[in-house]
């Protein structure tokens, strides 16, 4: 795979729409030409080796600043690079490529190159409210049918990580929404073949966790929502999470199970991608068991490549295509998790303490975790409220003109010119 910088990824199809908006054009319906020939041909060749021309992958990486999103899209790029890149700023566009055979069945053994288009979000929560508003950028009618969003949590500030998630979940589900408004106003039936087709994902198990031989048990919970694409939440910084009290893990780790299953996305913790994961050699040395500190860094890179080949069969392939490995949900809070889409049951979730025989589930975890990891005081500062949209502590901005008592000389030239 490989990558590049540019404002926007070159359109493939722009020459042809633009050519269809023309009033009479030779690929005009009942046209036959040597132009509707080539057409002919060259679905009848991609028909016979299996490519029933599905459009380019488009992947959106989403999620809190310094959560490690370009870390994650570097790495899934470059498996092999390990510099620590600059922060993003705004949206950053990537692409991948991977080789697929057309050979056999007439297509004359040509290679080809399958393309994923990787977009970066990045920035306040303002700009992601404006970005995820525009349907020519986020979720829109030419990215649905294969869009995958991945949404990067911090487990380094585990305060954040539900409000990050619930963030993201919302703007998908709203995005969405209006996409597929808008496509139904057509008389597109799209719409309804996507959320049907996310609900026998779902009903599967992800291709490796679900109940063999048999429909899910949730799959008509009126508590599971399908926005109608594929949605990852990715929690990054493992390793830095090592070290909260697994009392505490236990209790975000089965929130954001919940918040993953109830809104039909996958579930993974990474680590290992260097000092952004505040694991040091000597943080390795306070562990209780060195022997599982040893293996730990092997197990991170097994989990990561394992979610890399998990996210290409998304953008490639496909999530409605039978993932060709397995992938079995690993949900112990001691363990870095991984849950494909559909791997969970809200019956082993559980609800929180308390919470029992009543009340809504989501708001009981959302409750539960906000006591458990409540913001810091101090520090740099809660990223988190900026998605989360709470105001910020302007003590610790004093501005001078504003705070002197009255009758102070004014100190400072701020508001002249």
């Amino acid at each position: 795979m490989s990558s590049s910088q540019v404002p926007r990824p070159p359109s493939a199809r722009s020459a042809s729409s633009s050519a269809s908006r023309a009033p009479s054009t030779p690929f005009d319906a009942g046209q036959k030409n040597v132009w509707t020939d080539v057409i002919d041909h060259n679905k009848s060749v991609a028909k016979q080796r299996g490519d029933s021309g599905r459009p380019d992958g488009v992947l959106f990486v989403v999620g809190s600043r310094g959560c490690g999103k370009t870390t994650l899209v570097n790495r899934l790029l470059y498996p092999d690079k390990t510099e620590v890149p600059k922060p993003t700023e705004g949206m950053e566009y990537n692409y991948a490529r991977r080789a697929s055979s057309g050979a056999g069945g007439g297509g004359g053994g040509v290679d080809r190159k399958d393309v994923a288009h990787v977009w970066e979000i990045a920035g306040s929560r303002h700009f992601a409210d404006e970005v995820t508003e525009q349907d020519n950028v986020f979720l829109g009618p030419r990215h649905v049918t294969t869009a995958v969003v991945a949404i990067c949590v911090d487990l380094a500030k585990p305060h954040e990580a539900m409000r990050t998630a619930e963030y993201w979940l919302g703007r998908v589900h709203a995005r969405c929404a209006k996409t597929f408004e808008k496509l139904a106003a057509r008389g597109s039936r799209l719409p309804e073949q996507l959320v049907r087709r996310s609900e026998r994902v779902f009903a599967a198990g992800g291709g490796g966790g679900g109940a063999a031989g048999g429909a899910h048990e949730d799959a008509h919970s009126p508590l599971v929502r399908h926005s109608g694409v594929t949605v990852l939440i990715v929690a990054t910084k493992h390793d830095a999470w090592r070290r909260t009290d697994p009392e505490r893990m236990k209790v975000l780790v089965r929130a954001l199970r919940f918040l993953a299953h109830a809104n039909a996305a996958g579930l993974f913790f990474l680590g290992g991608f260097g000092a952004a994961d505040g694991d040091s050699r000597a943080d390795r040395s306070s562990l209780n068991d060195a022997d599982d500190a040893d293996e730990y860094p092997g197990e991170m890179r097994s989990q990561f490549n394992q979610f890399r080949a998990y996210l290409n069969h998304l953008m490639f392939a496909g999530a409605d295509r039978k993932f060709p490995g397995r992938i079995a949900a690993r949900l112990d809070h001691l363990r870095p998790v991984t849950c494909p889409v559909g791997g969970d049951r809200l019956s082993s979730i559980g609800v929180p303490k308390g919470a029992e025989g009543g009340g809504e589930p989501l708001r009981a975890w959302r409750d539960v975790t906000s006591r458990m990891f409540p913001p810091p005081r101090d520090g740099d500062g809660d990223e988190g409220s900026k998605v989360a949209g709470t105001a910020p502590d302007l003590s610790k901005f004093p501005e001078r003109e504003v705070d002197e008592e009255p009758g102070d000389a004014p100190r400072g030239g701020r508001g002249r010119g």
